[in-house]
């Protein structure tokens, strides 16, 4: 039996041993601390508790001759001072005695006492000096110090199993995961075959790093795995570790750092000198930018602390010691904020991008995560794919899951079609607000908006094909125009963006025409068409005047968007140009919404009236109702590696 098989049966044999969690230590402690309390309550407000005498009393009821015996006990201190305790005379023999028939007393020897004592038919005692201490020692004392002791030894016992003990601070947190545990392969990802060949060469190492070695290669040392949140980089280093059937050791960046001066660096050591014992492994850091933000750049502020964490990391994985057949995988969606020391050949040898899947991609995460809900046998995933650009692996997921809740909703066996393209309106524009009550007023202007965006789509054949029409309340919004792209598009053209932007205003325009007013709905299209004119103006370069020429500071950052450049990175003269040309195109893009509703005036209201009556409209609906009849779409080509329907295009699936 090997040694890595050997440390995975200890590890399963002491994940299968008892373990008290931190509550049953907690409950100890408290249990532990009510019993102290409880005792000395019970010794300070006992009623049955023996007279506490003063030295006249004590004088004159030895005088009554009251006292039945004395037992005098020399203080340490003054030889003069006594303790003393005793019985009182009780003329009832047959009663039960109780510690009311008992006394206790500080007294002062003198001469009088003493002859009082010599006189009295008492019994008296005599003890040796030093026996009053132990006496309130141990009445006193030591139950006290037992119960801090019993304590403090179930509290240290209890930080110990649950591995942190006073000095276990600077141990890594890191959790190593045996291959088999893992069950994920790459057959289980879909949508990143590039990022899944790219990573291959890992595997293959690890399988076989011989076959490397003699050609005189060497592995990465690093992979770093880019991309948007959602988008699989977790799930893609579990893969590696099962396909590779090597040891997984995982931890995220924020688990180094803490309040303690030091701990991080410690840490980083601690885990890789775990991994060098299992070598060869897999060191997985997810969220690095937590850890790995460039020093001295302003973005994380002068955390000393974090500084020290990542030295040690990076004197970890290229430094003075090798540590062959450890590679280090990490994960992050903002690769901007990385150190420059972090990203060099040598530490992260490799960055493996995971892109957002294209049309190809989405239909295969959705065949994945189909498997395991009941859809119909009509259902056409296709559709969901091209409707839902720009969506990760997450967020499909959390299509089909929310399709699966909305059919359990509905009391449905299966989940139809409908379920499908519900569950994608409401990730996407929030969920139906059917208990909203507009009215007439509110619910006409909506049906004219709406049904203004639609005619202008479908009359300019550069704008994206529309999918349905809806005046249900989602969200912030009173309704929606929902458009259908043939394809995945990463570039467009002036004809499109500028289709784009008359499209956006065509329900200001159909507002205009019908009511002769304007109204508030259209925020969301004037910022949308925005932005689109300035950067057309500012970084597509597509206006005559000023030409093709970047203006302004444009930042490209992964989580924002900037419509515009900053003031004051430009002269006041070309502002100005700028905001011509702006307002140039915008101006151009409402003339043309005008002009197109105003010839179909018809057409506008009667998809306005039929929307009023149904609220929602499907594409088929709206060329039935207005007469247009599609252009066949070109006999598509099968490939053979992917099955795709029939209404698919051979353009459509070639860019998928």
């Amino acid at each position: 039996m090997s040694e890595f098989e050997n440390k995975k049966n200890d590890q399963k044999n002491k994940m299968l041993m008892p373990r008290r969690g931190p509550r049953a230590g907690m409950i100890w402690l408290l249990v532990m601390i009510a019993m102290g309390v409880m005792l000395l309550m019970t010794k300070s407000c006992d009623p049955d508790q023996p007279d506490n005498l003063s030295q006249s009393d004590f004088e004159k009821k030895l005088a009554a001759k009251e006292i039945k015996s004395v037992e005098l006990t020399p203080d340490d201190v003054n030889s003069n001072v006594y303790f003393v305790e005793g019985e009182y005379n009780k003329h009832d023999s047959a009663a039960k005695k109780s510690r009311r028939d008992y006394y206790k007393s500080r007294v002062v020897m003198s001469e009088p006492l003493n002859t009082a004592l010599k006189n009295s038919e008492a019994n008296i005692v005599i003890q040796e000096a030093g026996s009053g201490f132990w006496n309130i020692f141990f009445v006193s004392i030591f139950p006290v110090l037992l119960i801090i002791g019993v304590i403090y030894f179930i509290s240290m016992r209890q930080m110990k199993m649950n591995g942190h003990g006073a000095m276990d601070f600077g141990r890594s947190k890191a959790r190593m995961i045996p291959p088999d545990e893992l069950n994920i392969h790459f057959d289980d990802i879909a949508g990143a075959d590039e990022a899944k060949e790219e990573i291959s060469e890992i595997v293959e190492f690890l399988r076989d790093p011989l076959r490397f070695q003699l050609l005189g290669g060497r592995i990465p040392k690093g992979c770093l795995l880019v991309g948007d949140p959602g988008t699989g980089k977790t799930l893609m280093a579990k893969a590696v570790a099962c396909e590779a059937k090597v040891p997984f050791f995982s931890i995220s960046g924020s688990d180094f750092v803490e309040m303690f001066v030091g701990v991080g660096a410690s840490r980083v050591r601690d885990m890789f000198d775990q991994a060098r014992k299992n070598m060869p492994c897999l060191i997985f850091i997810d969220e690095i930018d937590a850890v790995g933000r460039s020093r001295f750049s302003g973005w994380g502020g002068g955390h000393d602390e974090r500084e020290q964490t990542l030295n040690a990391m990076l004197v970890e994985m290229d430094g003075l010691e090798s540590r062959n057949g450890v590679i280090v995988l990490a994960a992050t969606n903002r690769p901007d904020v990385l150190d420059p020391a972090l990203l060099r050949p040598g530490r992260f040898d490799r960055q493996i991008v995971m892109d957002l899947p294209d049309i190809r991609g989405r239909r295969q995460i959705l065949d994945v995560h189909v498997k395991k809900i009941k859809v119909a046998e009509d259902v056409d995933l296709d559709v969901i794919a091209r409707t839902t650009p720009g969506f990760s692996g997450a967020e499909l997921a959390n299509l089909c899951n929310e399709a699966a809740l909305l059919a359990a909703r509905r009391n449905k066996e299966v989940i139809s079609q409908t379920e499908l393209e519900d569950a994608r309106d409401k990730v996407n524009y929030g969920t139906e607000r059917r208990s909203r009550k507009l009215s007439d007023r509110e619910r006409r202007l909506t049906a004219y908006h709406e049904a203004g965006h639609t005619l202008v789509a479908l009359h300019n054949e550069h704008c994206v094909p529309v999918h349905k029409v809806s005046i249900i309340p989602r969200g912030q919004a009173l309704g929606a125009t929902y458009l259908m792209p043939k394809e995945d598009v990463h570039g467009k053209t002036k004809l499109e963006l500028q289709a784009d932007m008359a499209m956006s205003l065509g329900g200001r325009a159909a507002e205009e025409i019908v009511f002769g007013d304007i109204s508030t709905g259209a925020v969301a299209d004037i910022q949308h068409l925005t932005g689109i004119a300035r950067r057309m103006v500012c970084i597509f370069g597509m206006t005559d005047k000023l030409g093709p020429v970047k203006l302004g500071d444009y930042t490209s950052h992964p989580h924002m968007r900037i419509d515009g450049p900053p003031p004051e990175s430009l002269s006041d003269e070309t502002a100005r140009e700028i905001d011509i040309e702006v307002r140039k195109l915008i101006d151009a893009a409402h003339n043309e919404a005008l002009q197109c509703l105003t010839e179909h005036r018809d057409q506008l209201d009667k998809l306005a009236e039929a929307l009023l009556e149904k609220e929602t409209l499907s594409i088929a609906d709206i060329e039935l109702l207005l007469g247009l009849t599609p252009p066949e779409p070109p006999a598509p080509e099968m490939d053979e590696t992917v099955i795709v329907p029939e209404t698919v295009t051979d353009a459509d699936h070639a860019d998928a």
